[in-house]
């Protein structure tokens, strides 16, 4: 007796599953930190002279968001080093996968009275947070966890990634044996 029999093999190609994952999550978290942008910047820190939302630009301008600041007072810009002192006080960037598969944002300052005023309310204490006049919108600004938060509430909604099943992904091969 002879017998035909015809054999197929799903593969999946990994190099192309692994770039469509890549591209996925790269939007992902360029989105995730826009909505932590939108949240952190544009919700708790006020302007003054401008040195405070100065710090969120290197991240900004990793993710293309268009932080701009305005409404800086004659006050603030004279006393208080604007947008630049607070550039380069701080650190941003965005890490994309490659080599470890990690998406991260991350976010850093050094600036006193930002980092003060995140903890405290400086017209309370205006020696300790070294105030040159009382603030119109004293702290606590609560921004890490207003950021935490809406950066939360995102991750929560984004629940599709790529599926290994697509034909750019998924390939058939075909075997016979037998004749």
């Amino acid at each position: 007796m002879k017998f035909k029999v015809r054999f197929q093999l799903p593969s999946i190609d990994t190099g192309a599953w692994v770039a469509r994952m890549d591209t996925t999550l790269s939007k992902q978290i360029d989105k995730a930190a826009t909505v932590w942008l939108n949240a952190t910047v544009l919700l708790a820190i006020p302007v003054w002279s401008g040195a405070s939302r100065g710090t969120f630009l290197k991240l900004a301008r990793e993710i293309n968001f268009p932080l701009t600041i305005t409404g800086i007072t004659p006050s603030g810009a004279a006393r208080g080093g604007g947008p630049s002192l607070g550039f380069q006080q701080s650190t941003g960037e965005v890490t994309k996968g490659s080599p470890t598969g990690v998406y991260t944002f991350t976010y850093g300052t050094t600036l006193f009275h930002l980092i003060f005023n995140e903890y405290e309310n400086a017209n309370a204490n205006p020696e300790a947070g070294r105030l040159f006049s009382q603030l119109k919108e004293p702290g606590p600004y609560n921004f890490q966890q207003i950021g935490q938060d809406a950066f939360e509430d995102y991750a929560k909604s984004v629940v599709e990634l790529p599926s290994p099943w697509r034909k750019t992904v998924l390939k058939i091969k075909r075997i016979r044996v037998g004749k």
